[in-house]
């Protein structure tokens, strides 16, 4: 059902704008309109002065830096549930800028450090390659070694370098090359050190691809350069771990601190966001909104004792067109909350409209369970919901899974009346049905009426709820819609049963005319078109009762499956095969036993019922609340 909202207007001064923001997003409970839907007040949009720009630049440039710094350290952002302190935004301003260098230089230094240790084995690679052309002179005092590699095709540039290097060093240059794979071919030039800035002028010059070594690594010969690069590899994991350690100790000892500043500081963010909807005149501020109606003198009193005795708040008169404009919230006892979130999937509500939560929560789970009807298959899924439900502690999933535990009920309490668990295994261990059994065929059209009749009941439900909000609407084409579709349906059940011989065929004449009354007042909601369109319509609305049929033709597939299941572990001719088939049929029985259930209920519902009576578009109920009270 929806709570009672009332319409309310704000207005002070704007000395006082702050103080009554504060005070709003304390109290958590009103919901504000944006200034230009109202047309109760004569305000234009308030528009932020500079100081309120400047600190909302100032808040969003801190709060992303506290956030980063969280997600650095591994915190969750806005988590904190304790109140902020005045002093809050201020220590975290201290804070972020005592340890923000520090984590930056941590971070960087991990970064590095990762990249290094990346980067380390393709250097390893290269450095082998040229073991096996290593000259003695390269490990001669005063020499220096360059390592080149050069692809196959240009060794004519590398013989023109080596003619080079030897006619600048006068032949003290020694130069082995090696074939290091089938493309590419390696030199190590070794010569003294006095020749070192021509040389390395005269690689600048060609084309080859010179072999560059991190700094750390050194110089030297390339097995010495291979001997520090591998205890190079084994102390950079030690690096990164007490890199890793320090960053601990930081996220251990800020991180709590940090969450609860980002909740402080997107709150005050969020304070002057909503500023946006307020109106101005020259020296007040405006702002027109809802609030329950049981918690209006709760924020007329916070209000005044907060800002004093200079500001007005007061109800509007709740009119028609406010009524279109009005929030929802729904409340509903415990058993009926999960099947808010699946009214919701469809759409909300309109304020002061019907809210089907609680009607849905006593006819889904009980088509769930006509349809399951299986003691077994009831059992392991209400069991295996439970489990979930632990897991999941909010959300959608976790209705989901509160509506599949409900259904599951009703599957045993519909398993124990058909005498069916795990299909005709029930039948096996001594089981009898207290009302019929699914699997005689002599039982299937009396399965077949009674799901009949209980759509003819659940539509016939959602026809009187669309007449009702037709009146409450003073509609007079809804109420012919619906009132003819209600005349014209139950007139269909009098000429039915006066054909079955349940009824005195003196009903058959007041049967006929009534449907016929019945299709008149629906064309008649349609205009002109209503001559073709009335009796397709009326046609249609005698298959959405028939639709229910789906009932008892899903629930006899799953029974015939379990059979199918049961008769091949029989004739499998193996013990442990047939089990195992068995297992596998049943098993897949199982996963579409809690599938199709809730699909096909959430069709009956969607379809058959909610459009006799529903329409959604209803607003969402949006307070203005701080974080840390769950906003």
């Amino acid at each position: 059902m929806n709570i009672e909202m009332a319409p309310l207007e704000i207005i002070g001064l704007k000395t006082d704008l702050q103080v009554a923001l504060h005070a709003l997003r304390g109290l958590g409970c009103v919901h504000v309109d944006e200034i230009a839907e109202s047309s109760e007040i004569l305000a234009r949009p308030l528009s932020p002065d500079r100081d309120t720009l400047k600190l909302q630049e100032e808040l969003s440039l801190l709060a992303a830096r506290v956030d980063g710094l969280i997600g650095i350290l591994g915190g969750e952002s806005g988590t904190a549930t304790l109140p902020c302190p005045g002093n809050c935004i201020s220590e975290a301003h201290v804070a972020v800028e005592q340890i923000m260098p520090k984590v930056q230089s941590l971070t960087s230094r991990r970064d590095a450090l990762l990249a290094e240790l990346a980067s380390l084995p393709r250097y390893e690679a290269t450095l082998r390659r040229l073991l096996p052309i290593i000259p003695e002179s390269a490990h001669q005092s005063g020499n220096v070694s360059v390592g080149v590699l050069g692809h196959r095709e240009h060794l004519g540039t590398l013989d023109l370098l080596s003619n080079q290097v030897l006619e600048l060093t006068n032949g003290r240059a020694e130069i082995v090359a090696s074939d290091v794979d089938a493309s590419t071919r390696a030199m190590l030039i070794v010569f003294p050190h006095e020749f070192t800035d021509k040389i390395e002028s005269i690689l600048g010059h060609e084309d080859i691809s010179r072999l560059r070594l991190p700094t750390q690594l050194g110089g030297g010969p390339p097995d010495m350069v291979l001997d520090t690069l591998q205890r190079r590899m084994a102390m950079v994991p030690e690096e990164i771990r007490g890199v890793e350690g320090e960053l601990a100790q930081f996220s251990a000892q800020w991180c709590e601190k940090l969450a609860h500043w980002s909740t402080c500081l997107h709150g005050e963010i969020d304070a002057n966001t909503v500023l946006a909807k307020f109106g101005e005149t020259e020296m007040t501020f405006a702002l027109t909104g809802w609030v329950p109606a049981v918690e209006f003198e709760r924020v007329k009193t916070a209000l005044h004792t907060t800002v004093g005795d200079a500001i007005l708040v007061q109800l509007l008169p709740f009119t028609a067109e406010m009524k279109k404009r009005a929030p929802v919230v729904l409340r509903n006892p415990g058993m009926a909350k999960p099947f808010e979130s699946l009214v919701k999937l469809l759409a909300l509500p309109r304020y002061g409209h019907i809210d089907p939560t609680r009607l849905m929560a006593f006819f889904m789970p009980l088509f769930f369970g006509m349809i399951l009807g299986d003691i077994g298959y009831g059992i392991l899924l209400l069991i295996l919901s439970l489990v979930l439900i632990r897991k999941y502690k909010g959300g959608i999933l976790h209705d989901i899974l509160a509506v599949l535990a409900m259904g599951s009920g009703w599957g045993v309490l519909f398993g124990v009346m058909f005498g069916e668990a795990f299909g005709t295994l029930g039948e096996e261990w001594g089981l009898r049905p207290l009302w019929f059994s699914r699997t005689d065929a002599s039982m299937v059209l009396s399965l077949l009426l009674m799901t009949v009749a209980v759509g003819a009941v659940h539509v016939t439900l959602g026809l009187i709820l669309g007449v009702w909000e037709a009146i409450q609407e003073r509609s007079r084409s809804l109420l012919l819609e619906h009132g003819g579709m209600l005349v014209g349906l139950i007139s269909v059940f009098f000429l039915v049963a006066v054909l079955a011989n349940y009824l005195h065929g003196g009903f058959m004449t007041p049967a006929a005319a009534g449907m016929i009354v019945g299709i008149a007042m629906l064309a008649a909601s349609m205009g002109w078109l209503g001559i073709l369109m009335g009796p397709i319509e009326f046609i249609g609305l005698i298959g959405n009762v028939l639709s229910y049929l789906r009932i008892a033709a899903i629930g006899l597939a799953s029974v015939y499956l379990a059979k199918v299941a049961n008769e091949l572990a029989g004739i499998a001719g193996n013990l442990i095969v047939g089990a195992i088939i068995a297992l596998l049929v049943h098993a897949l029985n199982l996963a579409m036993g809690a599938f199709s259930p809730t699909i096909h209920s959430l069709r009956l519902h969607y379809v058959e019922f909610f459009r006799k009576f529903y329409e959604g578009g209803g607003r969402r109920y949006e307070p203005f609340k701080s974080r840390e009270i769950g906003g």
